[in-house]
């Protein structure tokens, strides 16, 4: 076990990070986890070997050259795999840098910005039979027009891409076609890293896109891995039923849900189209007539513990695919198949984030007392199966380091936990 070649994690305040680290640990890998500062939570998980300090990933080139001076430093190559999208975009594009320093398992930048960027996604989407949201890609403020004589609003703005996005904001909601313009102007405010500009000049223009209230109330997400050749695939479903904020956020409950053959066979050809192997988290607004794709994580993703959970270990089949130990991944996928179905009881549940949530909104007002009820009786039912990113008796150290961390950002940005985790506005 201790031959087995050490692995590389960033973004230590991600859950995903976390999830990773304690599934690669518990599996005899040896961790490291590199982040700006020190108090992500996985960083003191009991199963990371060693924290690093590392440039912020917004600062493109300074981030790539640490990256690189610790490929050249390290006496054994670590294996490097994304867990934001910046980390996936960086690692496709600069692959001749670092594919001699690090244990890759990298589909290609086409693959991955073809992913990441809402308009190729788009039309990569509908061109295998998927469908997405009506959606409007303006280069100007004169292609608004068509959005005002079209778009059933409220719309919503959003950034063509995430990646080395300056505020990461997931969109701005528009209620009428007299306001589009103005809020336009202010969401294109928001800029991108050079590098990134210099790559793709045109993802400076934000895209429309038309609302769907659904997407409140539930998520449908399809998570799992896919080999380079397609046949060893692995997936588990499940719906997001609670997020922060309500209309626009990151999840907070996930139920499990059963795998719908139909979106797994578009998301199968998606991958065939672009060429894209890894671990993938996707999501769907689960309409009344349709399930509209809306989003494609080509890396580890937040929730990715629960998936860990109902026996698919993807940290530990990317950590395969990136050593190319073929023999291990067909049999980790093997045993993931042969557990599929015994876990459709289960949740996910953020109970720090929950418990803030119904505390404070219920406070201010901003969660009505029906609804606080219903997701305490939630709560109750569903405790005894509940898997929380953060809390784990084996590894309880995170959980608090969460905590002393919500306590230090609170004080330090009071009017953006008050907006955010009071008053539920993005």
């Amino acid at each position: 076990m201790a031959a087995r070649p050490p692995a590389l994690l960033f973004s230590a305040n991600f859950y995903g990070t976390l999830a990773a680290a304690r599934c690669l640990g518990r599996h005899g890998v040896d961790v490291t986890v590199a982040d700006t500062g020190r108090l992500g939570p996985a960083s003191y998980s009991r199963f990371v070997s060693r924290r690093v300090q590392c440039p912020p990933e917004s600062q493109p080139e300074a981030f790539l050259q640490w990256l690189v001076d610790f490929g050249l430093r390290e006496p054994v190559k670590h294996v490097l795999y994304p867990t934001s999208d910046e980390l996936a975009w960086l690692i496709a594009a600069h692959r001749p840098k670092l594919e001699d320093l690090f244990h890759l398992y990298d589909p290609g930048v086409d693959a991955v910005y073809g992913l990441l960027n809402k308009r190729r996604l788009y039309e990569v989407g509908t061109e295998v039979g998927l469908h997405l949201p009506r959606t409007w890609f303006p280069q100007s403020e004169a292609d608004l027009e068509q959005v005002r004589r079209e778009a059933s609003f409220p719309v919503l703005l959003k950034p063509t891409t995430q990646i080395l996005h300056a505020t990461h904001r997931k969109g701005q909601p528009v209620s009428s076609p007299e306001d589009l313009a103005r809020e336009y102007r202010e969401f294109a405010r928001d800029t991108y890293a050079p590098m990134l500009v210099k790559f793709d000049p045109a993802v400076v223009n934000p895209m429309v896109q038309e609302f769907h209230p659904e997407a409140a109330e539930g998520i449908y997400s399809l998570s799992g891995f896919v080999d380079e050749s397609g046949e060893l695939f692995e997936a588990r479903a499940a719906m997001k039923v609670l997020q922060r904020p309500r209309k626009l956020g990151v999840g907070v409950c996930f139920e499990s849900a059963p795998l719908r053959p139909d979106l797994v066979a578009g998301l199968t050809r998606l991958c065939q189209r672009l060429g894209y192997h890894g671990v993938f988290e996707v999501e769907f607004i689960q309409t009344k007539d349709s399930y509209l794709l809306i989003d494609f994580n080509p890396r580890f993703y937040g929730q990715m513990g629960f998936d860990i959970a109902r026996g698919l270990p993807l940290p530990l089949l990317a950590y395969h695919a990136a050593t190319g130990n073929r023999e291990a991944l067909a049999n980790a996928v093997a045993d993931a198949r042969a557990v599929s179905a015994r876990h459709d009881e289960e949740v996910f549940c953020n109970r720090i984030a929950l418990e803030m949530l119904l505390n404070l909104q219920r406070l201010s007002g901003a969660l009505p007392a029906t609804e606080a009820r219903q997701w305490r009786q939630w709560l109750n039912t569903h405790r005894e199966k509940a898997v929380d990113p953060l809390i784990d008796r084996d590894d309880m150290m995170p959980a608090a380091v969460e905590l002393a961390t919500i306590a230090y950002g609170s004080a330090r940005h009071p009017r953006a936990f008050l907006r955010m985790m009071v008053f539920n506005r993005s």
